[in-house]
Order: structure tokens, then C-alpha cells, then sequence
């Protein structure tokens, strides 16, 4: 059913209670009260949009992510080389402790 349809037999109902002049105002503030609240409503442009800018987010907290992981690896990477060669440099000691 049109706008229009219902517009017309809302104002058909309430002018055979109230006459053509209040139903007329009524009719007027119904359609204001619809337009306004057609104006909040999302559409699915705007939805389109916030999905798009979305994505977009989540490929850049993916990218940091990312670039996280991989510093965190290279920095334990480091720390082992770095035991491996503080247990290393403590057996050559104590082997050469040992040996004297």
C-alpha cells in the first residue's frame, strides 16, 4: 500500500470524527512524525558504508597484529641466542675449572 493510499484513508477516518480541518492537522502530524523517524532510519547505503569502513579496521588491527608477532618472535629468537650463549660461555668455564 502507497503513502498516499494510507495517507487518504487515515484522513477518511478521522474526518468522520473529528471534520476535514482537524483530521487534515492530524494527518499533517502523522506524516511529520513518519518523515522524521524515515530520516533516523539506517539505510542499507549507510549500512554498506559502516560494513566497508569496518573491514577496514580489521584489516589494519590484523596488519598490527602481524607486525606484533613477528617483533615478539625475533625479539625470543634473541633471548635464546642470547641464554644459548650465556650456557655455553658458563660450560666452557666450568670445564676449563675443571681442567686446571
Amino acid at each position: 500500500m502507497s503513502t498516499s493510499t494510507q495517507v487518504m484513508e487515515l484522513f477518511n477516518i478521522f474526518s468522520k470524527t473529528f471534520g476535514k480541518e482537524e483530521a487534515q492537522v492530524i494527518v499533517k502530524d502523522i506524516e511529520e512524525i513518519i518523515d522524521s523517524r524515515k530520516q533516523d532510519l539506517a539505510t542499507k547505503g549507510d549500512l554498506f558504508a559502516v560494513k566497508a569502513e569496518l573491514k577496514e579496521d580489521i584489516k589494519q588491527v590484523e596488519l598490527k597484529i602481524e607486525q606484533a608477532r613477528s617483533s615478539t618472535i625475533k625479539w625470543v629468537a634473541g633471548l635464546l641466542v642470547a641464554q644459548a650463549t650465556a650456557i655455553i660461555a658458563a660450560v666452557i668455564a666450568i670445564i676449563f675449572t675443571f681442567l686446571k
